[in-house]
């Protein structure tokens, strides 16, 4: 008879955020090691969605859309909605992709997030609460898990955890109070806010979960009073089968692929320095291109008008999730951008990369990046300061000349094996009580 596991994850599908597919992965094996995720998460008008992935969750998996009062009237409108409408949030067109937000105009010291340490969502915990109740009358459950961010859903784990004498693990994947790139934007007052809330969760939990071992060690090194054995590393990981749908036709040129948005943390300037050193070379926009899937600000347009590579940079339509794998085959190349700062994090569609018979280049300056692409034979990392070096791989690639990739060997790294994993964890947690 399997466990039942409450899987508190306010970001699941049919949302279409990365937040939401690591979880999703996690639910598609859990069953595989006797636990049932019983699953409680939120969904909202306006929200952007992807009905394909709703495809992925196994029939037997028991989801319960009420996280907040918003969900229920969300899901039935979405229930309602013509297949060819069924969308909360039309994704931008990339004739639009290129404008710049309010938010982007806000000064810098407005346009901080970190100024409300729960967001939106902490005035609903609440209600978070009087949901959760619900759900565990309905399916008793053996322990549970947290997916978090929203950091708001790590407190309401707490909480119930204690009332039910429940065992409890919470996967922050990236860091909360010890962000490297987070705490600084708090002013004191909010960071010694933020260091008080997580302290109650991590003191609670069986098992605090994040996704790099860098992440791991600057818990243990801020928790010294803790056991370090309590905070445990989980890689993203990828599962090849969610991305096989969807067809893409063969690019004109040598494309190098970034999926994803250029944003606040992550920048386009390094990425242009590279096709400016590339066009020097004398490769131009017909034979070397830079795909973009996602955002590309009009600053990052601006800059690239100045160094002369506009022509070199091709805005692709939005690709849903489950559609990706097409377009990396049919790409030449695979580029990954890592914050320069970011030695915590790295972005989760490196592994979904590492699905791809194609290779990658990574501008990043975190070891363990360049650990994880060298472990499996998958391509090359470099630091922001290795422009000069980017470009002679690039260049090496486009010519025929570099031979020593692959074929990869990225298996550690499969969500069956991450899945693994995590079922490990709940069974000790289990077997030595809460708390």
């Amino acid at each position: 008879m399997p466990r039942r596991l409450l899987y508190l994850t306010p970001y699941f599908p049919p949302l279409a955020r990365v937040g939401a597919l690591r979880p999703l992965k996690f639910v598609r094996f859990l069953p595989e090691h006797d636990w049932l995720p019983v699953v409680v998460c939120d969904l909202w008008q306006g929200a952007q969605v992807d009905l394909d992935l709703l495809g992925a969750v196994p029939p037997g998996v028991p989801v319960e859309r009420v996280w907040s009062s918003r969900a229920q009237p969300a899901w039935r409108r979405l229930e309602h909605t013509p297949p060819s409408e069924r969308s909360l949030q039309r994704v931008r067109s990339p004739a639009k992709q290129d404008k710049t937000s309010l938010r982007e105009r806000l000064p810098d010291w407005l346009n901080n997030p970190e100024l409300i340490p729960l967001g939106e969502h902490g005035p609903r915990m609440r209600y978070n609460r009087r949901a959760v109740e619900r759900v565990l009358e309905r399916y008793p459950c053996d322990a549970i898990l947290v997916n978090a961010d929203p950091y708001a859903a790590a407190l309401v784990g707490r909480d119930i955890a204690a009332r039910h004498g429940l065992p409890l693990v919470v996967d922050f994947r990236d860091p909360w109070a010890p962000c490297e790139l987070r705490r600084p934007r708090r002013p004191r007052p909010i960071r010694a806010l933020v260091d008080r809330l997580e302290r109650r969760v991590v003191q609670s939990c069986d098992a605090v979960i994040v996704n790099t071992r860098q992440a791991q060690r600057d818990y243990r090194t801020h928790y010294t009073d803790l056991p370090p054995e309590r905070f445990k590393c989980i890689h993203n990981h990828f599962d090849e089968t969610l991305i096989r749908g969807g067809a893409q036709e063969s690019f004109e040129a040598f494309s190098l692929l970034f999926l994803g948005n250029f944003g606040r943390f992550i920048k386009a300037g390094v990425l242009l320095q590279v096709l400016a050193g590339i066009k020097a070379r004398g490769f131009g926009a017909d034979q070397v291109q830079l795909v973009v899937t996602g955002r590309f600000p009009e600053t990052s347009w601006r800059l690239a008008s100045g160094m002369g590579v506009q022509d070199m940079i091709r805005l692709h339509p939005h690709v849903p999730y489950r559609q990706i794998g097409a377009v990396m085959e049919a790409s030449d190349l695979l580029v990954l951008m890592i914050q320069p700062r970011g030695r915590q994090r790295f972005a989760a569609k490196l592994f979904d990369y590492l699905a791809s018979s194609r290779p990658i280049v990574a501008i990043s300056d975190n070891p363990e990046v360049a650990r994880v692409l060298e472990q499996c034979k998958a391509g090359r990392a470099f630091g922001h300061a290795e422009i000069s070096a980017v470009v002679d791989f690039v260049v090496d690639q486009v010519t025929q000349r570099q031979s020593d990739i692959g074929p990869k060997d990225a298996s550690a790294y499969h969500s069956k094996a991450a899945t693994a994993r995590l079922a490990e964890i709940l069974d000790e947690t289990l077997a030595s009580g809460p708390g």
